[in-house]
């Protein structure tokens, strides 16, 4: 992934603001029993793996349905990571600061009028996200930066050979702050998002809630069932709703695979193409290798 250097301008104030945060608790408050590691084993915010956009990796096949169009095969691969690299960790507060990456991948099987069927990679996206995670008890703020473009598939083109091939207006940096309630691997969350990109062609302001209760934590393999909710302006604050029931294969910290049953109704969050409000129903799965 190539990074301007508008793009590096963009992400770089908010990275120094939370790196100031971070360096001044460090100094200020920190407590006296806090010890300051680098790339730490393992991470104090859990993996919102519901969230379309998380950097994580995951794989779903669905049905997607579209008014006024016939029902669609619509798949996902998103590879990319979230990693601590500083952390503070105290008896009462610990905090960390992360970096994360992704790529989200999109494809679709469609069946032409002539009974063949066509299938082809859309789109892509690229992520990359810096964020300051604080945490007292069972209480999380996290404050999270992050900057989203996209890329349409080769396959896409082909198909629809007069669409602009790098259009840029779609593309955004966002600021998030987001409280989570976790209790084990129970947890859940709600924050409020602001594009800050001074040239936008998006509504600026969003919501985002959700949680995850897991059920039989104590078996190698267990269960759960989550919702992820986004409200955002860009889509006239109609809520986008993603829910799922599945199973856990745990270890001591964060599950290492889920595979879930999901249904999603409202817009889909990448940012080229626009489907219009989709419905779709069918599996996934996610790996979490970072505990």
């Amino acid at each position: 992934m190539n990074l301007s250097f508008p793009v590096m301008r963009k992400i770089s104030l908010p990275l120094f603001i939370i790196l100031f945060i971070t360096n001044s608790s460090i100094v200020f408050s920190g407590p006296p029993d806090s010890t300051i590691s680098f790339f730490p084993e393992n991470r104090i915010y859990p993996v919102i793996f519901l969230d379309p956009l998380e950097c994580q990796i995951m794989s779903g096949s669905y049905l997607l349905s579209q008014s006024g169009k016939n029902l669609s095969l619509y798949s996902t691969v998103n590879m990319g990571f979230t990693l601590p690299v500083i952390a503070g960790r105290g008896k009462k507060v610990a905090w960390e600061l992360n970096f994360g990456t992704a790529i989200f991948s999109q494809f679709d099987l469609i069946k032409k009028d002539d009974g063949t069927c066509l299938a082809g990679l859309m789109n892509n996206d690229f992520k990359l996200s810096g964020d300051l995670t604080i945490r007292k008890n069972n209480n999380l703020l996290r404050l999270r930066t992050y900057h989203l473009s996209s890329h349409l598939g080769d396959d896409y083109l082909q198909r629809y050979s007069d669409t602009l091939t790098n259009d840029k207006s779609a593309n955004y940096e966002q600021a998030d702050l987001t409280y989570m309630g976790k209790y084990g691997n129970n947890y859940w969350y709600a924050g409020a998002g602001y594009i800050y990109t001074i040239h936008v062609f998006r509504e600026r302001f969003s919501i985002l809630s959700g949680g995850v209760l897991n059920f039989r934590e104590e078996n190698p393999v267990s269960y759960f069932t989550g919702i992820d909710i986004k409200i955002l302006a860009e889509n006239d604050f109609y809520p986008d709703i993603r829910t799922a029931f599945g199973i856990n294969l745990n270890r001591k910290s964060e599950p290492l695979i889920r595979i879930w049953a999901e249904y999603c109704s409202g817009k889909l969050p990448y940012s080229t193409i626009d489907y219009g409000r989709v419905n779709w129903f069918g599996m996934a799965m996610a790996l979490n290798i970072i505990k």
